[in-house]
């Protein structure tokens, strides 16, 4: 009986986090149903970060992407993998969809998709 107690306990705490436009996936880096891994779902190349992705940026006052590269989704075209950092030191990790202006993170950063050279 504890471990349905638990089960539901989480899918609670995981709605609310879905509400919140978050998600209960690792790291921010898979969602539930994804088979892929995160550099499979987001291979790259590094690419400049586009007008429209920092309109999105700041209209969530999302301030630690001052310097930052991404990677479109093999999955979904108008999806992003934002790597972020303001100090070449410190990076987040973000998801970014401009079409709907919307923005998930920040996230650790994948073990498999290291930050780019070009910082």
């Amino acid at each position: 009986m504890k471990s349905t107690e638990n089960t539901s306990a989480l899918s609670l705490f995981c709605a609310g986090l879905i509400g919140l436009g978050m998600t209960c996936g690792l790291l921010g880096e898979a969602d539930a149903g994804s088979k892929l891994s995160p550099s499979e779902r987001f291979p790259g190349p590094w690419a400049e970060v586009t007008q429209e992705i920092r309109d999105v940026l700041a209209l969530n006052n999302v301030s630690a992407c001052s310097q930052a590269m991404a990677r479109q989704s093999s999955q979904d075209p108008g999806e992003y993998l934002l790597y972020c950092t303001r100090d070449e030191k410190h990076w987040t990790s973000w998801h970014v969809q401009p079409a709907t202006r919307t923005i998930r993170g920040p996230f650790m950063l994948s073990e498999d998709i290291p930050p780019p050279d070009d910082y």
